[in-house]
């Protein structure tokens, strides 16, 4: 059994619920997740032609695209789809049309760039009773205006009542000063969308979503008490990617100490093994933690918080390991090393 394994086993998982990947099965929808996917299927399915959704990385952009090519999969019938996932920077506007055509899985008699065209619009021609979208992820890579100048001709074709071909492009934030700049594109985007980062309540059902999908039970999964849950919200700032690396990581320090409850302590201990030295991060986290200490003692009842997904104390081994974790932590804090 390898460690993976063990931890699962060990919280009586059917898998990890906090893989590095972004599984479908795992995506939580907030409000905002919800809106942007209903707002994306509308203009798909109306054949608006350019839909652009923005965030920062980590916010969900490449499982709503998942969730849109598994939708599309379902229904080949009645959709085209073709994917350019991370085009490269250098590509000239030829390179990511041949890119274009080969995902529609098209074979141009020549290679020139009226052949590689005039076989793309044959294709949405015939094939116009059909929806063909082509996706294109990590867009902010396409930053020259010969490529958007390109994106603006393969998406032209249209008949009197909608284009031949939808453009759904997700890209980080940094996109919109390249998109700013070329107004001839700009003006052809009919939807777009700003992903924001999770509140803290989303944090907390998030963590909670993803354990249960895991195949958690009250019995023996794992539980993130409020101090934890806190902590973790006060480094990651809502960041979805963030949030899943920070639990996978305490999930392996709480599976050695043979508890079940994760405590400030073992996020602290997380924090402080697993990332990069952040000043301002480490501070906020800390005034976070002893903010929430301080609520805490005004009331014995509070002094172990109610965790999600669970109830009760820590048992006084629980309790014992914690005390270790955290007195760990403090001397380092004290000693100066970040």
């Amino acid at each position: 059994m390898n460690e993976v394994e063990a931890i699962q086993e060990f919280f009586g998982l059917r898998e990890n619920p906090f893989a590095p990947t972004a599984d479908p099965v795992y995506f939580y929808a907030t409000n905002a997740h919800k809106e942007c996917l209903f707002r994306l299927w509308h203009c798909i399915d109306s054949r608006n032609g350019i839909a652009v959704v923005l965030g920062n990385y980590g916010t969900g952009k490449t499982t709503l695209l998942r969730k849109i090519i598994t939708g599309m999969a379902a229904d080949p019938e009645r959709y085209n789809t073709a994917i350019v996932g991370s085009p490269i920077p250098s590509w000239t506007s030829f390179a990511l049309l041949e890119r274009i055509v080969s995902q529609f899985s098209l074979k141009p008699k020549k290679r020139s760039f009226a052949s590689y065209m005039d076989s793309l619009n044959e294709y949405l021609l015939v094939n116009r009773n059909s929806i063909c979208t082509l996706i294109i992820d990590d867009a902010q890579n396409l930053n020259k205006r010969g490529q958007l100048e390109l994106l603006r001709l393969v998406q032209n074709l249209e008949t009197h009542q909608h284009k031949l071909l939808n453009l759904v492009m997700f890209a980080q934030l940094e996109w919109i000063d390249v998109l700013r700049a070329a107004p001839n594109f700009e003006q052809r985007v009919s939807m777009t969308y700003k992903l924001p980062v999770l509140k803290f309540e989303d944090t907390r059902n998030f963590i909670d979503f993803r354990i249960r999908q895991a195949g958690g039970n009250v019995e023996r999964a794992p539980v993130f008490e409020e101090s934890a849950l806190r902590a973790i919200y006060a480094h990651a700032e809502g960041n979805p990617r963030v949030i899943v690396t920070i639990c996978r990581n305490a999930l392996l320090v709480a599976s050695q100490l043979r508890t079940r409850r994760v405590g400030q302590d073992i996020i602290l201990h997380t924090l402080d093994k697993t990332t990069l030295p952040d000043a301002a991060k480490r501070e906020r986290v800390r005034k976070t933690v002893l903010e929430h200490m301080k609520i805490s003692q005004l009331s014995a009842d509070r002094m172990n918080s109610t965790p999600v997904g669970g109830s009760g104390r820590r048992t006084a081994h629980e309790q014992r390991a914690s005390r270790i974790l955290l007195k760990a932590i403090q001397t380092r804090q004290a000693g100066g090393q970040k």
